[in-house]
């Protein structure tokens, strides 16, 4: 069977049997396979067939560039090797394609900016060579991470409970750098919260020095967490709960969307901001 083929098959069987989207609290009718972690995050876009949801067009499409972006990002650092450097510059030129202006906002520092960033890096215990290229993430980039985060706890989520999020549930997400860790480290507090372990596996292979996850699920509540670890470089976290009025008031932040508010954040302002 040609690879072609056998994946049309396994896109077949896949919404066979899931036939709604995953992403947008099954709003919409799953027409493809989307990878969560997107294959950009691997090296030459090679990744284990695992952490598979079933997406609609609009949920696959609208949400390439923040997988983009998380992408790069993650990669952000010293010392990349020629395939590392290689895989990073065919990044940067689709997000020159789909969204010219996060381009434009990471190399946007003028020299007093980059003293600035430079102060502030090193001050949070990150050593930072005198040759370093800086690169700003400003609120452009905030948008597509933030956007990232929330579809990563979507797509674990259906992982763990092979259910979507409805749109009477709710979650919420985060994302940090190295750089906020370099300092104190991941805070165990968080971790102590979550005892299980993730990652995509096929046979032999291991990715998890690419991806790996800590997560801990409530099945009776439909409640899930989880901490994610994207190349070293960039981590996400968040929380998904299958029914909002388990909530209580004082725990119902503004922070909290429903799954169909995802490919809205791009153009909220509430999230241009780290949450």
């Amino acid at each position: 069977m040609g690879e072609a083929k056998r994946k049309r098959t396994a896109t077949q069987k896949l919404i066979e049997r899931y036939p709604l989207c995953c992403f947008c609290g099954g709003i919409r009718a799953a027409v493809t396979r989307e990878h969560m972690p997107p294959k950009a995050l691997f090296d030459g876009t090679h990744r284990p067939d695992k952490l598979v949801m079933p997406a609609c067009e609009e949920c696959n499409h609208e949400t390439s560039t923040a997988d983009l972006t998380a992408s790069i990002i993650s990669r952000w650092g010293y010392g990349m090797d020629e395939r590392q450097h290689h895989d990073h510059r065919n990044l940067v030129a689709r997000v020159r394609m789909q969204a010219p202006n996060l381009i434009d906002e990471w190399l946007g520092m003028n020299a007093e900016d980059k003293a600035k960033a430079r102060r502030h890096l090193e001050e949070y215990g990150v050593p930072v060579p005198p040759d370093a290229g800086l690169a700003a993430i400003g609120p452009l980039s905030i948008r597509q991470l933030n956007t990232f985060a929330h579809k990563c706890v979507l797509g674990l989520y259906f992982e763990h409970f092979r259910e979507f999020v409805p749109n009477g549930g709710r979650i919420c997400a985060f994302w940090r750098t190295k750089e906020d860790f370099a300092k104190e480290g991941i805070p165990n507090e968080l971790l102590d919260m979550m005892r299980r372990y993730g990652t995509l596996e096929q046979g032999q292979w291991n990715a998890r020095e690419i991806f790996e996850y800590r997560y801990e699920v409530n099945e009776t509540d439909g409640l899930f967490m989880c901490l994610a670890r994207l190349r070293g470089g960039l981590f996400t976290s968040g929380f998904a709960i299958k029914d909002a009025a388990i909530l209580t008031e004082v725990s119902k932040p503004a922070d909290w969307i429903v799954p169909s508010d995802l490919l809205a954040m791009i153009n909220d302002p509430r999230f241009e901001k780290r949450i």
